[in-house]
């Protein structure tokens, strides 16, 4: 793998970046409505989910129609038939508006950006999302570390469009070449930080993109960080 130059600045992706599906309240959702499934079932097939969000994602789906294929996604590979996806899709949006499903946060997470902003790094979050990052950072314990928080419901813009990085390049007033950008889609993450310029790499967590090269791939943020921190 090439050597990653050091930035000043880290943007980050939020959700399978910096906080993770929470497989379990999903399960629960689809119970809810007269599922029977578990959590490691539904996470089996996120990958598939992911690449289908971003096809559609590159074909101009909105965010909001992006995130419903994405959970349907995820519970007709199970095998259950599209109408009773549908339908648990709507309980788990119900779950997801009163507290992000995307909220269970890697303990190693905050370390490892204690351990960059020890080594002097400044951070910021450009994400696809429905307007309430900042209040779900707060939530899990991540409010403190970031100095602007991109959130594409706010800002009518989303990645992979180059607009959205500019924005949060911009408010930290940093140029691009001094900024690298963290996510964990190709298209969506890397491809759209590289046409704004950006250095980027792709957080790989859960092993959705085993053959991927295009761009330098990690295990997490942590392991992120002790390439960058030494």
């Amino acid at each position: 793998m090439t050597a990653l130059r050091v930035p000043k600045v880290v943007l980050f992706d939020a959700g399978n970046t910096l906080v993770f599906l929470d497989h379990e309240a999903l399960a629960e959702a689809a119970r809810a409505v007269g599922l029977s499934t578990t959590g490691a079932a539904l996470r089996a097939t996120e990958p598939l989910a992911k690449q289908q969000y971003e096809l559609a994602l590159t074909g101009g789906m909105s965010h909001e129609a992006g995130w419903s294929l994405y959970i349907e996604t995820i519970f007709t590979a199970t095998g259950v038939d599209l109408p009773r996806a549908r339908e648990a899709t709507i309980a788990a949006r119900r779950m997801h508006d009163a507290f992000n499903l995307w909220r269970t946060v890697p303990a190693d997470l905050r370390p490892a950006l204690d351990r960059g902003k020890r080594a002097g790094l400044r951070y910021g979050v450009v994400s696809n999302s429905e307007g309430q990052l900042a209040a779900l950072f707060a939530k899990v314990g991540l409010d403190g570390y970031f100095e602007c928080v991109v959130d594409s419901a706010l800002e009518g813009v989303r990645k992979p469009d180059p607009e959205i990085f500019r924005r949060a390049l911009a408010r930290m007033q940093v140029a691009a070449a001094d900024a690298l950008y963290v996510g964990d889609i190709p298209h969506v993450d890397v491809d759209g930080a590289r046409a704004a310029g950006l250095d980027a790499v792709l957080i790989d967590t859960l092993g959705h993109f085993p053959s991927y090269s295009e761009a330098p791939r990690f295990e997490s943020v942590a392991a992120l960080m002790r390439t960058l921190c030494g």
